[in-house]
């Protein structure tokens, strides 16, 4: 990854560092990407009384099986407009996203991206989207929040073969495509509640 990828990801982490101590912070995780062995972690830092910034990190190291594979690592800044409070109930959310990815080696069900089955796509992925989501009140310092989002990637990628033989036409591919951006049933803990 870029060195300016790294220079804003620690922007991000000092405007959540010098913020944290003085307004309400969370931390939550995300139980859906957990099913699909992807840990994550989400820290949301209150800005105003109706306004939040959030970062969400995730990264999937793993190899399924032999040849099965859904590593990445993916960062995504987003500002969130609380309807009610920050923190409570109905938001809307804006954010950018970008990581890496190797997917691949595996076969799905109905025939979708056949491709798949053969080949790993190893790239990169950015873009933009929107989002909208819920908190239900669970207690003073635990809610639960749904989540889905949309947004369009520029995704830069080339393929190669499952069984390891090189191509004889190595090819970088860039598309912009719609994706989902967020799906989510996540656990969040509140910090300095004042419920």
């Amino acid at each position: 990854m870029s060195k300016k990828f790294y220079v804003l990801l620690a922007l991000i982490a000092c405007c959540f560092a010098t913020t944290a101590s003085a307004q309400r912070f969370a931390l939550k995780t995300n139980a859906l990407y957990w099913a699909a062995a992807t840990p994550n972690l989400g820290a949301e830092v209150a800005l105003s009384d109706h306004s939040t910034l959030n970062l969400t990190l995730q990264y999937n190291p793993f190899t399924i099986g032999a040849d099965n594979k859904i590593q990445h690592f993916l960062c995504k800044p987003e500002y969130r407009y609380w309807f009610s409070e920050k923190f409570t109930r109905l938001y809307v959310g804006a954010h950018l996203f970008g990581g890496t990815f190797e997917v691949g080696g595996f076969k799905l069900p109905f025939g979708l991206f056949k491709r798949l089955q053969d080949n790993y796509y190893k790239g990169n992925a950015f873009g933009a989207g929107i989002s909208i989501g819920y908190n239900f009140y669970i207690s003073p310092h635990f809610n639960i929040e749904t989540s889905v989002g949309i947004g369009l990637a520029r995704l830069s990628y080339h393929t190669e073969p499952v069984n390891g033989k090189v191509q004889p036409h190595y090819k970088n591919t860039h598309k912009v495509l719609p994706v989902p951006t967020e799906i989510g049933v996540s656990f969040v803990y509140l910090f300095n509640s004042r419920r």
